[in-house]
């Protein structure tokens, strides 16, 4: 496991006070305000999500011929960038702060949702992006860091685990075929207060990074693959980087084999976004078999950004204009999350979403004929979609696909 090892817990007095100003609030309450607060002033209300067709665009049923596929980055439930930006001697509040957000964001009720719009679909094979793996240690002696925890971690939230049995409870049957497990950090943050406001107990909450692939019961599957991407984006001031990945599966749909494949693809460096992409587009540049390659793709389509367009002349053809040529089907904006912390540390959850961008992605290469009808429609970016507290199920839209690979 790496630790964000360069920090030394410096001024802990100093951070102290910041974390019992900035979060005891929120470590009193475990409620979210809301549904919604109309004052709200964000980002992510000043503009509607992407339409979805005058009516909604509607899948063919699951009784029809085609493959099914789907693509869904769920959010891994906090903003980690005030993490990132901040100093030694706010980093436990920031960390802090980050923690008791990933609490309100509430998972387990997103992950009702997020299976909701998977079984609108009920696809065969499904991309996840940041399907998080959260634990916590016991007690924490501060003093001791950036030292591992002399007891083991115990689980918080597994979004794998937690989507599966969503699914289930829906009497859908999942499995999670392949996997990868990029960025792996560790924090401390404060867990009880003296009454003066002062840190009393701490404890480090660790973070694991995950992309998967689900595939029904049924479809048959073989040859799991999974990796890291060479290129990274280094966080020095946090003696580590920011990993991203991939994974792919060979899978058998209607007597048609192909490799499905899930990237998650660096959004805060264009660089490096590019040499994950050429990265990957050298690992398939060798497989025979059709490929379907979803997921993040941190590149805007409409935009024909520089990623976007090395991946497409390597010879995967981008499958949402093919079904719908006038509608940018966007999936993305600017706001991270699905609401934001208020000044009492309570989380507002956002009463909208603002999506400007298209890069939740379905792609296909396939040496064979040219692929002749695509039904496509965005899943999650409706006000109906989100859970009794007012939670969107992800600041992603989902994008759901039904066509007939080419024989």
């Amino acid at each position: 496991m790496k630790h964000l090892a360069s920090l030394a817990v410096a001024s802990l007095a100093v951070a102290s006070l910041a974390v019992g100003a900035l979060v005891a609030a929120a470590c009193r309450s475990d409620r979210i305000a809301g549904p919604s607060n109309p004052n709200l002033t964000s980002p992510a209300d000043a503009v509607l999500a992407s339409r979805v067709g005058p009516d909604g665009y509607r899948l063919p049923p699951p009784s029809a011929p085609g493959l099914r596929v789907m693509t869904y980055n769920v959010y891994l439930g906090t903003d980690l960038g005030p993490i990132m930006a901040a100093p030694p001697e706010a980093f436990v509040a920031a960390a802090t702060a980050a923690y008791a957000e990933l609490q309100q964001t509430d998972f387990p009720a997103r992950a009702g949702k997020i299976a909701d719009q998977i079984a609108a679909v009920q696809p065969d094979i499904l991309a996840l992006d940041e399907v998080a793996l959260w634990s916590v240690s016991a007690n924490y002696d501060i003093t001791t860091w950036p030292q591992a925890p002399t007891k083991p971690f115990v689980t918080q939230y597994d979004f794998v685990k937690l989507v599966l049995n969503a699914l289930k409870a829906r009497h859908l049957n999942y499995v999670a075929a392949s996997a990868d497990t990029t960025s792996d950090v560790a924090a401390p943050v404060v867990t009880a207060f003296y009454r003066a406001g002062n840190p009393k107990k701490f404890a480090l909450v660790r973070f694991q990074d995950r992309d998967a692939i689900l595939v029904r019961e049924g479809v048959r599957f073989r040859d799991p693959q999974h990796g890291k991407f060479a290129a990274s984006l280094p966080l020095e001031a946090l003696g580590t980087a920011l990993y991203r990945g991939w994974c792919s599966v060979r899978a058998t749909v209607d007597r048609k084999t192909f490799r499905f494949v899930n990237s998650h693809l660096e959004a805060e460096n264009a660089d490096i976004n590019f040499a994950q992409a050429q990265e990957l587009v050298g690992l398939l540049q060798n497989e025979h078999d059709p490929v379907i390659w979803a997921g993040d793709f941190n590149a805007d389509a409409n935009t024909d950004a520089p990623s976007y367009a090395l991946i497409t002349s390597a010879g995967f053809t981008d499958l949402w204009p093919l079904a719908h040529p006038r509608d940018p089907g966007l999936t993305n904006g600017p706001a991270d999350g699905v609401g934001a912390l208020g000044p009492d540390g309570v989380l507002v959850p956002f009463t909208s979403l603002v999506f400007n961008a298209r890069i939740d992605l379905v792609l296909l290469r396939d040496r064979g004929e040219k692929l002749r009808e695509v039904d496509a429609a965005i899943f999650g970016n409706k006000q109906s979609d989100r859970t009794a507290s007012g939670l969107f199920p992800s600041d992603h839209a989902a994008v759901g696909m039904v066509f007939e690979l080419p024989r």
